[in-house]
């Protein structure tokens, strides 16, 4: 199924539930008469109708944010930040691997129509997990910011655990990030709370808004938080590369902000078009990493020497 032998015609007619379902976003949609209604997963929103899919025309649009659509290639491009003729060559390789029938089942209606409740209980961690032995990131430094590995059962079972908070710094639950996703890409690698509103968080904040007297610097995933706390450096995770306009607002607080995201094709796309939204009231630079690198991949002096040649 390689792009010389798929024509674009062939690539979309192959449909959007499915690309939704092989990327593990399909569990936060509902499906109602022809439609698909969902949370817009390109600009990482929580309203559950903003994103919709025409099944009979395999044509999606975002009513909120994005005020676009288009079809699965346009889906493909816009959820990794890249054009349409590499968004095909994604497409297709997804195509050959994950589409594969029976076409998946969604989740009840009534789920999307509970509000979310927070999870304020603490849970019992390992704080000296694998992963983070992996990640050179300390058990004090894992302890600090509330992560660990869960060894009980239930919704986060083989997930090391993270705890969330609002930007007030109150705890809303916890995401788990799974050690076993290569077995099961197609769930992805993170486990939200159900009906989580993402758009308004912004990961440790609550820590970094302490020492804005440094550059803030804005990443990923919460292990480069970690691993820039570790070098003394004020750090906040996106949980993704959209940016919303709640952490639009709170990244433009800091007075000099650092764009430091994966180092693969759609973290380098998302660093410069975020870099761009924020420099509209701020001094913005960009890292880039080496292919493939995630911030929380390089070593501590290789980090500080980043961040100092940026902002000396």
């Amino acid at each position: 199924m390689a792009l010389e032998r798929l024509n674009f015609d062939m690539l979309k007619g192959l449909p959007i539930e499915q690309l939704l379902h092989a990327r593990g976003l399909l569990d936060a949609c509902r499906l109602r008469g022809n439609r698909i209604y969902g949370p817009c997963p390109v600009h990482g929103g929580d309203n559950p109708n903003a994103f919709v899919v025409t099944r009979s025309r395999n044509l999606w649009y975002c009513f909120s944010q994005c005020q676009s659509g288009g079809d699965v290639i346009d889906l493909q491009a816009a959820l990794d930040g890249i054009d349409r003729i590499e968004a095909a060559r994604a497409l297709a390789a997804t195509a050959q691997h994950h589409y594969r029938p029976p076409v998946p089942q969604f989740s009840p209606s009534k789920r999307q129509s509970s509000p979310f409740r927070p999870f304020t209980n603490r849970l019992n961690l390992d704080h000296t997990a694998a992963l983070f032995v992996r990640k050179a990131i300390r058990p004090s430094t894992a302890r600090l910011f509330e992560a660990g590995a869960w060894r009980g059962k239930g919704w986060l079972a083989g997930c090391v655990a993270v705890r969330l908070h609002n930007p007030a710094g109150e705890p809303l639950g916890y995401a788990g990030r799974r050690l076993n996703y290569e077995l099961k890409a197609q769930r992805g690698k993170w486990k939200m709370p159900p009906g989580l509103p993402k758009s308004n968080l912004l990961y440790a904040w609550h820590h970094a808004r302490h020492n804005l007297c440094k550059p803030l610097v804005v990443v990923e995933c919460p292990w480069a938080v970690m691993r820039l706390h570790q070098v003394g450096v004020p750090a906040v995770a996106l949980l993704g590369t959209g940016l919303s306009a709640t952490q639009y607002r709170l990244i433009t607080t800091a007075p000099r902000i650092i764009v430091m995201l994966d180092g693969d094709a759609a973290g380098r796309v998302a660093t410069g078009r975020i870099a761009r939204q924020l420099a509209s009231s701020r001094p913005v630079r960009t890292a880039h990493l080496p292919d493939g690198c995630d911030p929380d991949d390089l070593s501590e002096p290789h980090l500080a020497e980043v961040l100092l040649h940026l902002f000396p």
